[in-house]
């Protein structure tokens, strides 16, 4: 009798031995925040706090900033590396570029997968507490889509008219052995090589908060305009940007909140 048994244990200890390798693969892929950055001292404390607790290191290319965003991220005990590019004029910044050069970086550092991030941006909170679980079910070698919110007047208000409600971001997909970006333009393109076919859309919202404030929607309209006058990348152009006719705000509804204590202080009260 004792024979059958102790074979039986055995088996049933070696089943749930491997059962747990298997998850540990599945679930400690390494996952790493990706950003390219130029000037965002003012972000970019809360939004580090906001992502520290989810990804498994982070790599940046600051492009020239003139403020102390280098030094920020060098001194975040989660940053394996920040490459930092000369001070330039805006209109020679070469989004194309400076994408491939840090999804090389993540992959020097050994990422698995990718999490592409701007300080500016928050995350709706479940969507990051779900990140190893969407990595973990993932059979295809997919690009995950997100609603993007533009934050309007205040921190806790989007704008969902016209255009406002389409728009939306790729920001979490594998790294394939071999990387390629057949970019034909240096601004408004993806972030995932071209290898990543692939896509879904997730009903998560991702929130931009540069759009808060009206002075800021005047400074991004300006230097898209200058940088691409003709509108040659974007055929609607830039105007838009600060257009509000036939503008509909919507309160960020429950469960679809990111975490509010983690913005810069003056936006907690900021209202238009």
């Amino acid at each position: 009798m004792k024979f059958p048994i102790s074979i039986s244990k055995e088996f049933g200890h070696i089943t749930i031995k491997l059962l747990f390798i298997k998850l540990r693969i599945k679930y400690k892929c390494k996952l790493a925040a990706v950003m390219c950055v130029k000037n965002e001292e003012y972000h970019l404390p809360t939004f580090l706090k906001h992502i520290e607790n989810y990804v498994d290191f982070i790599v940046a290319v600051d492009d020239g900033s003139t403020d102390s965003t280098y030094e920020i991220l060098n001194n975040h005990p989660l940053c394996k590396e920040v490459v930092k590019l000369p001070v330039h004029d805006s209109k020679d910044w070469n989004e194309a570029d400076n994408r491939i050069l840090v999804m090389n970086l993540a992959k020097k550092h050994g990422a698995d997968w990718v999490l592409c991030c701007d300080p500016d941006e928050r995350f709706q909170t479940n969507f990051l507490k779900k990140l190893r679980k969407i990595i973990a079910d993932d059979k295809k070698q997919s690009c995950y889509h997100v609603k993007f919110r533009e934050l309007w007047g205040r921190y806790d208000v989007y704008r969902a008219d016209g255009v406002w409600n389409k728009k939306e971001k790729g920001l979490l997909f594998p790294l394939p052995k071999e990387m390629n970006f057949n970019y034909k333009q240096n601004q408004h393109i993806h972030w995932h090589p071209s290898e990543i076919r692939n896509h879904v859309n997730l009903k998560y919202n991702l929130y931009h908060m540069k759009m808060i404030k009206r002075e800021e929607r005047e400074k991004r309209k300006d230097l898209y305009n200058a940088i691409d006058p003709n509108c040659e990348m974007q055929k609607i152009g830039y105007n838009y940007l600060t257009d509000e006719e036939g503008i509909k705000l919507v309160s960020i509804p429950p469960k679809k909140e990111y975490d509010y204590s983690l913005i810069p202080e003056d936006l907690k009260t900021y209202a238009e």
